[in-house]
């Protein structure tokens, strides 16, 4: 029996869709491609999830990329770095959505984010919505590592075959799964496709 539903943020209650970022700064193809080359897929944002894991400050990975770079585009990498997430945005309808689940369940948030997104989002109210949270960056654990659920687990003393995780990464549900979870892979930034999942799942209890 689910007594606990456990949320992704980044895709799930945040929409973020870093091409459209990207976007927002230049329409230069070469430039597009070179955002994408320099930080989005660099062994620092993604490989060694460094930010996120809150090791690497904002301004060490723009270092770290102004110098990579050889100083071609500093301005362009600086702004990226810096406001990418102000591009970002809250789904209402999951928002709307927790409210409703919290009435019957424990609602818990599992997220990959850096402290610089947190900062941004605090304000928002999402943290006082749930009954916990892990957050990447104050742990220095992320998904799909097997850490950060067990800290999740510990922290709030709940059972993972009690609990339903729900994230748009097939990595982390995998890792959920062998942990003992149920869970859910959704489309990202797709309330529709959440919404099924989750009536589909619920409805079987």
């Amino acid at each position: 029996m689910v007594k606990n539903i456990v949320f992704d943020i980044g895709d799930v209650i945040l929409n973020f869709d870093f091409n459209r970022v990207v976007d927002k700064y230049t329409s230069d193809p070469q430039d597009k491609e070179f955002i994408l080359n320099n930080i989005l897929n660099t062994k620092d944002w993604q490989g060694f999830t460094l930010i996120d894991k809150g090791y690497l400050t904002i301004d060490e990975a723009i270092t770290i990329v102004l110098k990579n770079t050889n100083h071609k585009k500093d301005e362009l990498i600086t702004k990226v770095f810096k406001h990418y997430f102000l591009y970002s945005h809250f789904n209402e309808q999951v928002l709307d959505l927790i409210k409703r689940l919290k009435t019957r369940y424990k609602i818990y948030l599992l997220s990959n984010i850096n402290e610089y997104t947190f900062n941004f989002i605090k304000d928002s109210g999402l943290f006082e919505r749930v009954d916990g949270y892990i957050l990447s960056f104050q742990v220095h654990q992320v998904k799909p590592e097997e850490e950060i659920y067990k800290n999740l687990i510990h922290k709030y003393n709940i059972k993972a075959y009690e609990s339903l995780f729900i994230d748009d990464t097939q990595d982390n549900i995998k890792t959920a799964k062998n942990l003992g979870f149920e869970a859910i892979h959704v489309l990202p930034n797709n309330y529709e496709d959440l919404i099924n999942k989750l009536h589909e799942k619920l409805r079987k209890e």
